[in-house]
């Protein structure tokens, strides 16, 4: 069950997504949420310091302190209007020592909510949700930055390749399938592969509880990535929920040449629940 929701408050925005996700998320399993505010310090090379104002600095801190407290504000008042139980924690830093706390945190969480990188908007977001599907040893629960609606138990696709990490996200994905309307099993297949057999997984959600159905489709090479396939099953079966490994090559390659999850992060439209 999820009794324990950790979600990482977004900054500089008069919405937070991720927040009011997590709210709804939190009143739907009778869980207690907690939300994360940081005041970014200035991370400044020493050699551009002579080049700063002397007053930059202090100026730039007391405008992240501001944020931090207009998100504390957002935050409370979405949780207060979910009628559940919350607390805010706060905390000074840089954007590594943020990313890593908060990493470090989700252990001790059932699930933890971090909203998907605005292209539009730089800011923390790609360097925190990384950093907690990398380094926190649970899953994550990224929201779109476009998410408008609260959490629905609606439809589920469960992006299945076999792998670790698949097999972790789905581990960990259970308690919010239990609660899906219907839940798909999708097998993404290269042209050169040959498909995982399905019924393991069938029989596994079977045991659980769980009535799934299974679609496969398969990629030729040079046709659709397996992510925008993935992307476009979503939004043909109108999914409200994506549950599928993350990263399951290394994080230097897809950086050099691209992969799955990069293009999940980048051009998701539901909520995505990540497992490394």
């Amino acid at each position: 069950m999820i009794r324990d929701i950790l979600v990482n408050l977004t900054q500089g925005k008069e919405n937070d997504p991720a927040a009011a996700y997590a709210a709804s998320l939190a009143a739907q399993f009778s869980a207690h949420l907690t939300g994360l505010a940081v005041t970014y310090e200035i991370d400044v090379p020493p050699f551009y310091m002579g080049a700063l104002p002397t007053d930059f600095i202090e100026t730039q801190m007391a405008e992240n302190a501001a944020a931090a407290h207009r998100t504390i504000e957002t935050f409370s008042a979405s949780a207060e209007a979910a009628a559940i139980a919350f607390e805010v924690r706060q905390l000074n830093g840089s954007l590594g020592v943020a990313a890593s706390t908060l990493a470090e945190m989700a252990r001790t969480f059932d699930l933890t909510v971090v909203a998907q990188p605005d292209p539009d908007q730089p800011g923390p977001e790609e360097v925190i949700a990384e950093t907690v599907l990398l380094e926190s040893g649970r899953a994550v629960l990224i929201v779109p930055y476009v998410q408008r609606t609260p959490y629905r138990a609606g439809r589920a696709v469960v992006a299945w390749d076999g792998s670790r990490a698949a097999a972790r996200a789905l581990a960990e994905g259970l308690p919010l399938l239990h609660r899906a309307q219907s839940v798909e099993v999708l097998r993404v297949v290269r042209g050169t592969e040959d498909p995982e057999p399905e019924d393991a997984v069938l029989k596994h959600l079977t045991r659980h509880g769980l009535t799934a159905t299974v679609r496969t489709l398969f990629v030729s090479p040079g046709e659709t990535s397996v992510a925008q396939t993935i992307l476009n099953e979503v939004s043909d079966q109108g999914a409200d929920l994506v549950v599928m490994g993350g990263y399951g090559h290394s994080r230097l390659r897809e950086l050099v040449l691209g992969g799955v999850t990069r293009e999940i992060l980048g051009a998701m439209t539901v909520p995505v629940l990540m497992a490394h």
